[in-house]
């Protein structure tokens, strides 16, 4: 069996995956875990091909990722570090992978290449949604348990008061009556902040219309009426507002744009601000679509900040 040169050998040998990009954009060196992770069973397969064409080419959604706007691209075009916690590759049977890499630029001989390295986080991204779930139960729970569970101990000693003590009854009750009134809007605040009543009634165009009806910046929505699977309206619901709320919180905007639409079989969310940008993506936020298959990302703006986000339909 041939030694293999140190270099050579040390790829070999990683756990992550590792491809060389040439000058002209083609691979020129694929190592065993990126053979794997993205579905190959030989480098022949993979080497002198087109590396964005043939691994980046397409958003999550099916649609078409421009080459002018891959992040994995700039470093051969400007010389810069891109580093990048979730994004998607394409494996060689169509199917997407959900990794995190970094892509630098590397000399040759031919010009300015990129080396990107690549690993699979469907275990982390899968281990997050669990974590974002178990720490929004206990959420509730501690919502529940300081809010409309004391209100209620408090309405229940109303009415024991009440009820030893004839002479004072009629005041015990009004206290209880007003405990019980404030119990039920504690309550409606936490079914509002987990799947708010209008959403599943009326839509999403009208649960933002109420969101935004009284919010510090000027919101204009151009949200469409059309009603989508209940899963897919939250997710775009607490995605506006998840997104407004940084606006409002950190932008030193005057005015957000929010924009619902359908776009063939995909249903895109755009929230853009005229603030001070420098917004970074909430994983929880990322994960929330992930797990309907959908993608979140910051595209460019000449002004502030654009979120987008992508669910298939």
């Amino acid at each position: 069996m041939k030694d293999l040169p140190l270099a050579e050998a040390l790829m070999e040998s990683l756990a992550d995956g590792v491809y060389f990009v040439g000058a002209g954009g083609e691979v020129s060196f694929v190592n065993p875990a990126a053979l794997a992770v993205l579905g190959y069973d030989d480098e022949l397969e993979l080497l002198g091909v087109d590396s964005h064409s043939t691994i980046h080419s397409h958003h999550r959604d099916g649609k078409p990722f421009p080459p002018e706007e891959c992040p994995l691209l700039r470093p051969r075009m400007t010389g810069e570090t891109v580093r990048v916690e979730l994004d998607w590759f394409i494996r060689r049977d169509g199917s997407f992978v959900p990794v995190s890499y970094a892509s630098a630029p590397i000399a040759t001989p031919e010009g300015r290449g990129a080396v990107v390295v690549f690993r699979d986080v469907s275990e982390r991204l899968a281990a997050r949604i669990i974590t974002a779930a178990d720490a929004e139960r206990r959420r509730i729970a501690r919502d529940l348990h300081d809010g409309a569970q004391q209100r209620l101990v408090q309405v229940l000693m109303g009415v024991e008061e009440a009820r030893r003590d004839p002479e004072r009854a009629a005041d015990a009750l009004t206290r209880a009556a007003a405990d019980a009134r404030r119990a039920i809007e504690d309550l409606r605040d936490l079914v509002n902040g987990v799947h708010p009543l209008v959403l599943t009634d009326r839509g999403i165009a009208v649960a933002l219309e109420e969101l935004t009806a009284h919010t510090p910046v000027v919101v204009d929505l151009d949200v469409t009426e059309e009603r989508f699977a209940p899963e897919i309206e939250a997710a775009a619901y607490f995605t506006v507002a998840e997104a407004l709320t940084n606006v409002a919180k950190h932008a030193e905007a005057t005015v957000a744009d929010v924009s619902i639409r359908r776009d063939g079989d995909a249903l895109v969310i755009e929230v853009a601000d005229d603030g001070r940008g420098g917004a970074r993506l909430n994983a929880g936020l990322q994960d929330r679509l992930a797990v309907l298959n959908g993608t979140l990302e910051l595209v460019p703006a000449q002004q502030g900040t654009r979120l987008r986000g992508v669910i298939p339909l």
